[in-house]
């Protein structure tokens, strides 16, 4: 008998990162969007092979295409395209729509109506602090191992996470696969849906995303603020890494 949680994708949802650039620099983002990008853009391609290996499974979710900045994009309109004929009726859009040139694609995207724009993620002002505090604190680096997953995941389950990378049950996974370089995404949908996959690929995301970790003074005394966060051990290596790769690319042009 398997007693192991069921972490398999509940949510009906899937979250196309069609890119991981992105015109703001807040502070706590959950997809890394204020470092050089770990992951490169989707091609439409990569849009298509999910569609296919989602009709192979019958699966027919709703889906976000976002970011990063998703009107960074130049194939952002393609996308929705590609998006519709898989789930038609069920796209969004989820910008920060700060750009006059955001501005004016998502006013073209209402006009067209093939998808909607989330007016939650809209961000007039610029930059903002973003809640999740705890996010940069790995467990596994305060001796927590097995860190139960968060009350979306476990509970009700986020979308999830598609990207150039590959597949991740959780909507934030191919962020935090592809900066920790855990090498835990899957590029075969239907290993979402397998539970033992499920479990194993969302502790290995779980036991080194804070979530609902909670800030201590122990937590703050080994932490380090970085880009305006506050990052464990674990988080601040791979931040420098990536960091100082950047600078030596730079230098050799």
């Amino acid at each position: 008998m398997n007693d192991k949680p069921d972490y398999t994708p509940k949510s009906n949802e899937a979250e196309w990162h069609i890119t991981y650039k992105c015109d703001l620099n807040c502070p706590n983002c959950n997809r890394l969007c204020f470092l050089p990008p770990t992951t490169p853009d989707m091609t439409l391609d990569d849009a298509q092979e999910f569609n296919r290996q989602a009709r192979e499974l019958e699966w027919h979710p709703r889906i976000v295409i976002l970011g990063g900045e998703p009107t960074l994009h130049r194939y952002l309109f393609a996308f929705i395209d590609i998006a519709n004929e898989l789930s038609p009726g069920r796209v969004e859009v989820w910008s920060n729509g700060y750009r006059e040139a955001a501005k004016e694609q998502l006013t073209q995207i209402r006009a067209e109506g093939k998808a909607k724009v989330c007016e939650e993620t809209i961000k007039a002002d610029g930059c903002m602090v973003l809640p999740q505090a705890d996010f940069f604190l790995a467990p596994t680096d305060f001796g927590v191992i097995n860190h139960r997953p968060c009350h979306n995941h476990a509970a009700i389950g986020c979308g999830i996470s598609v990207d150039a990378g590959g597949y991740a049950v959780c909507s934030i996974g191919g962020a935090i696969d592809s900066v920790l370089d855990l090498k835990v995404r899957t590029k075969q949908l239907e290993d979402l849906f397998d539970p033992d996959f499920a479990h194993k690929q969302t502790c290995a995301l779980c036991d080194v995303c804070g979530r609902e970790l909670g800030i201590t003074s122990h937590h703050i005394a080994k932490s380090q603020v970085l880009h305006g966060s506050l990052m464990s051990p674990t988080w601040q290596a791979a931040v420098k890494r990536i960091e100082q790769r950047k600078k030596k690319e730079e230098g050799a042009e």
